[in-house]
């Protein structure tokens, strides 16, 4: 555990509202007026008190309050609470809010979600923080509270919270309708750890203009009429059709001219199972895919020749996180093994997760070229990271799946703004999806201040 200063806070019926006690060796950490004034602040919310010092031994990393003034600030009695210091300012927290739609289950309230954020709660406590989750619709901006939930040893519980010093998004935080939300939230001095997901054509056309991620981009196209696919499947002998915005392989579908005749082969994933079909031309193939692709945009990309593993297409998701020191690391990385005949790679459709390591070894027997494609990894993954945070603002996390194909060449895939963390208790790394998710909320130190 990080070795940062901690505070118990105490409850003293017999103090004023008005006033706290600080334990005598705090006093090193504020800078009193003349009239012994501090400021406390709970999340964005704060208040002018009265210090009185103790000189109790029995008092060190000890703030004592009067239990209603605990109450009021969104505080537990004998519990310890992270703590900064800044000239008469007593920070205390940071406080992290969650942002996440709940759901109609008292068991799985966040859906999908819900067994991740009671590990980030727990995680929270103990560095001494604030954590709850909410929506937009939650927040009291005239009283700048939040009606949120927190979990415990009873279960999921509804609470009072203040506006927090930091943001974790966890919805879809690009909806339209919350831009004003989001608006209001960084107007209040509220910092976001991760800016808004944006769709894979718009990722692309980022990643494009970037140097260092250029060259291990696969030729790409946004579907604006039907003869894109025609020009790209003229090209290449396999295309995939991806959904803009989609999400866990839903909708892909993958394309290929048939060697022994005129026309194409389609296939793609619907209600779990493999769909296969064939067209004659390009005119059969887009009426044949018309149900799959209504409603939705599209990009076209050539395929990448990804390796294999016991008939099974590969792909490796990187997560890149901050730590509390700002700055950009590798916590871990999984490969993903799609079925056999599967199209994708994806877990939720059927797939498996190995260790990088053994897949890579089985498929190279050259152990300098298995470090030197690690490496490579490593190389686009952290500066996709970098690329995203310099177009779309700051960033704190993202799950980054890159391919590698059967000459070992590394190729961007794309960049995930709500990383899993499944992946790695899949392949038996409990300790790196522990790290997963106590690094986001390290870094919301960083950001707060502390």
């Amino acid at each position: 555990m990080h070795d940062f200063l901690m505070v118990n806070i105490i409850a003293e019926p017999q103090l004023d509202q008005g006033n706290i006690v600080l334990g005598a060796n705090l006093t090193h950490f504020v800078v009193l007026d003349y009239k012994q004034m501090v400021i406390l602040n709970v999340g964005k919310n704060q208040k002018n008190l009265k210090a009185k010092i103790s000189t109790s031994r029995l008092t060190q990393n000890s703030i004592y309050m009067n239990p209603s003034l605990i109450k009021k600030w969104f505080l537990q009695e004998n519990r310890k609470y992270g703590v900064s210091f800044n000239q008469n300012k007593i920070h205390i927290g940071p406080v992290v809010g969650i942002v996440a739609p709940k759901m109609n289950s008292k068991n799985r309230p966040y859906g999908s979600q819900t067994a991740f954020f009671q590990e980030i709660m727990t995680c929270s406590r103990a560095l001494g923080q604030i954590c709850f989750a909410f929506y937009f619709t939650d927040i009291d901006w005239n009283k700048k509270t939040i009606n949120g939930y927190y979990h415990n040893k009873n279960g999921w519980q509804r609470g009072k919270f203040p506006l927090p010093d930091v943001v974790y998004p966890r919805s879809k935080f690009y909806v339209s309708n919350q831009a004003n939300s989001r608006r209001r939230l960084k107007q209040a001095g509220i910092k976001i750890l991760n800016p808004q997901m944006v769709g894979k054509w718009e990722a692309y056309r980022l990643f494009k203009q970037n140097p260092d991620i250029q060259p291990y981009l696969p030729e790409t196209r946004l579907i604006n009429s039907f003869r894109q696919v025609e020009i790209m499947a003229r090209k290449h002998r396999a295309i995939y059709l991806k959904p803009v915005n989609g999400t866990q392989g839903k909708n892909i579908i993958r394309v290929n001219r048939s060697q022994k005749s005129p026309g194409y082969h389609y296939q793609y994933h619907c209600n779990g199972r493999l769909c296969k079909g064939t067209a004659n031309d390009l005119l059969q193939l887009r009426k044949k895919l018309r149900p799959v692709m209504a409603g939705k945009t599209y990009l076209v990309q050539t395929e990448i020749n990804l390796l294999r593993y016991k008939g099974g297409i590969v792909d490796i998701r990187v997560m890149v996180q901050k730590e509390h020191n700002g700055r950009w690391k590798v916590t871990g990385m999984a490969c993903r093994v799609g079925k056999p005949g599967a199209i994708t790679s994806n877990i939720s459709c059927g797939g498996k997760a190995m260790k990088v390591e053994t897949v890579l070894k089985k498929s190279f027997n050259s152990e300098k070229q298995v470090n030197q494609i690690i490496n490579t990894i490593i190389f686009v993954a952290l500066h996709a990271a970098i690329g995203i945070e310099e177009h779309l603002g700051n960033c704190g996390e993202a799950g980054i799946d890159i391919g590698v194909d059967k000459y070992g060449q590394v190729w961007f895939i794309e960049a995930n703004l709500r990383p899993a963390r499944f992946v790695f208790s899949l392949i038996g790394e409990t300790e790196t999806r522990r790290k997963s998710i106590e690094t986001p909320l390290l870094y919301a130190r960083y950001l707060a201040g502390f």
